[in-house]
């Protein structure tokens, strides 16, 4: 019994496409990045902003920074490598949430690194796969773009004094979600249904 699982095992690590190793390293990095910065947002910004907003703005960041690493993951799960090229380039101007999010460019050079790799052998892509590497981003951005440019005012009253500024709204935070999430099935669904390239 044992001495059958070992080939098997040897088998299955011999047959894990070329790319796959910096993928999922550059999956990691950024969903411990987007973790990070919604622990950040959600402790550090102020109580008068915490009270308006609610949880969902920091976690539509939160979904919209990771959307890369996620579907990273599913590009290693289905073997399509096309998703880490569409991560990868999602990444670059993910940056844009904030200075802190700049590390994000780090997962994304592995993610090109592992589509580099695992596409070698691939003379060109199927028009699905050139719509995931090149749309992935776009729905992201669009979701972001409504959440932090349509912002609104707030004022706070506390015993002892008052503030107030803009806040992202829940409501806007609600479509970003629903957007992100649509976007990476989608591009899973076009990912999937594409040819896998050559072994």
């Amino acid at each position: 019994m044992y001495g059958s699982a070992v080939p098997f095992a040897l088998a299955t690590r011999q047959r894990r496409r070329s790319g796959t190793t910096p993928a999922i390293v550059g999956a990691l990095t950024d969903l411990v990045l987007a973790a990070g910065l919604g622990a950040i947002r959600a402790t550090h910004g102020s109580i008068g902003e915490r009270h308006v907003e609610g949880p969902l703005p920091t976690l539509a960041i939160v979904i919209a920074l990771a959307a890369p690493g996620i579907v990273a993951l599913i590009g290693v799960a289905i073997d399509r490598p096309v998703l880490f090229g569409a991560a990868g380039i999602a990444c670059l101007p993910l940056a844009i949430v904030s200075i802190a999010a700049v590390p994000i460019w780090l997962a994304g050079a592995l993610f090109m690194i592992a589509f580099v790799r695992a596409t070698s052998t691939q003379r060109s892509l199927s028009l699905l796969g050139g719509l995931v590497l090149v749309g992935f981003q776009v729905p992201i951005l669009v979701g972001l773009w409504i959440l932090i440019t349509e912002t609104h005012q707030f004022t706070y009253n506390f015993p002892g004094g008052s503030e107030g500024g803009e806040y992202f709204t829940p409501g806007n935070a609600v479509i970003c979600i629903v957007i992100v999430t649509l976007d990476i099935f989608v591009v899973t669904l076009l990912a999937r249904l594409s040819p896998p390239p050559r072994a």
